[in-house]
């Protein structure tokens, strides 16, 4: 019965280093035609602009469908954004864009029943040297208008402190081999247990 508890434990180590060590990333079942360029990318939105995320939340509209709320702070607008803060919505679907706090995104939301809202369907992306597309992008749409940091931007962090924070990845896999190794560690002791009262 050693035999037995010694590979139950051994098959869960190994579940839970697989879970660790690889995990799950959100599926890429997300498939549609992304503008060409920054002008087309502009010209299909309903704004265009950068952003830095303050904050994250969770929203549901009135038809029950849940959305990540970001509240950004707009650096810099090329259409659509006249006010130096704004949250865009994000649906939680295969296309979901996905919001880092303290990031900086080039964004190309629609609009959605008076919301802004915005998928990885429109050429959206971080800013950074890495994002060769959204550099491209930024050089394409040339010098924007450019805001400065709203007034009360302490407050808002402190408000943004007390919002739960969105995990990126979140996934069922790990959680899901976790349980299966709990299971499996039980049920070895049970066996072993068993065998050495027989």
């Amino acid at each position: 019965m050693r035999k037995v508890w010694k590979l139950a434990i051994a098959i869960a180590l190994l579940l839970m280093t697989l879970s660790v060590a690889f995990p799950i990333q959100k599926a890429a079942a997300c498939s549609c035609l992304l503008p060409e360029n920054a002008t087309e990318a502009k010209e299909r939105s309903a704004a265009t602009f950068t952003g830095t995320v303050q904050s994250i939340g969770e929203f549901k509209s009135d038809r029950k469908e849940a959305y990540y709320a970001a509240t950004l702070s707009v650096n810099e607008s090329w259409k659509g954004m006249d006010e130096p803060e704004t949250v865009v919505y994000t649906s939680w679907s295969s296309c979901q864009f996905d919001f880092e706090k303290g990031k900086t995104y080039l964004l190309y939301p629609y609009e959605h029943d008076g919301r802004y809202e915005v998928v990885n369907c429109s050429r959206s992306g971080e800013v950074t040297q890495a994002n060769a597309d959204v550099m491209k992008d930024l050089q394409e749409l040339g010098a924007g208008t450019k805001f400065e940091d709203p007034p009360d931007r302490a407050n808002a962090e402190e408000s943004a402190a007390a919002e739960p924070e969105r995990t990126r990845g979140l996934s069922w896999l790990p959680v899901t081999l976790g349980g299966v190794a709990l299971i499996v560690i039980v049920v070895g002791g049970w066996i072993a247990v068993r065998g050495r009262k027989n």
